[in-house]
């Protein structure tokens, strides 16, 4: 199977209007794109379809996207998000952590990827990564909605528009055609 290239343009072009014809209505296209984003930033990568679904199907919301959605954080972005994420969140809590100490955790835990290497984060660095990952759920969900809402209502729009707009213009079409090939049925002979 090719590895998709994700800096080319025709990946990005290709992905958007996966998104964009989803079937169901933009609100709920807008949903799933959002609890995607959500669950991707608080949940712990590993556990994000198990809750992305059951919530997908509670709020009748995309559930393709909402899977989709949650790869914000994957193998390679949750080197960079989830030490951030836990620095962010030691500030919300009031119990400031250093950058090196988040790093060397988180790093830890994605190698062991255990139950018990978990547990061994401590509550301080476990309800950092929950804080951190509300506040960047909050900040990116929730334009997430409004801009999938908006960007699907306008392509189905335009689509509708351009539709509209050939039926005026094929029905036209077609009549003259029809009204010549009704002159030539009346020019040639019957037998």
């Amino acid at each position: 199977m090719k590895i998709p290239n994700i800096f080319s343009k025709n990946f990005w072009k290709y992905f958007y209007f996966k998104v964009i014809r989803q079937p169901g209505t933009p609100e709920s296209i807008a949903r799933g794109v959002a609890i995607g984003l959500a669950v991707g930033l608080i949940i712990p990568f590993g556990l994000q379809l198990a809750v992305a679904i059951p919530l997908a199907l509670l709020l009748k919301a995309s559930k393709v996207l909402s899977c989709l959605f949650t790869l914000v954080t994957n193998q390679v972005t949750i080197f960079f998000i989830y030490p951030v994420q836990c620095l962010i969140g030691s500030y919300l809590i009031f119990q400031p952590l250093r950058y090196a100490e988040v790093k060397h955790a988180v790093s830890s835990l994605l190698k062991e990827q255990s139950y018990h290497a978990l547990m061994e984060l401590g509550w301080q660095l476990t309800l950092s990564f929950f804080a951190g990952g509300t506040l960047f759920a909050l900040l990116l969900a929730v334009p997430g909605y409004f801009v999938a809402l908006s960007t699907v209502r306008r392509y189905r729009a335009l689509r509708e528009a351009r539709r509209a707009k050939r039926l005026a213009g094929g029905g036209k079409h077609r009549m003259r055609r029809h009204h010549s090939h009704d002159a030539e049925k009346s020019t040639t002979p019957e037998q």
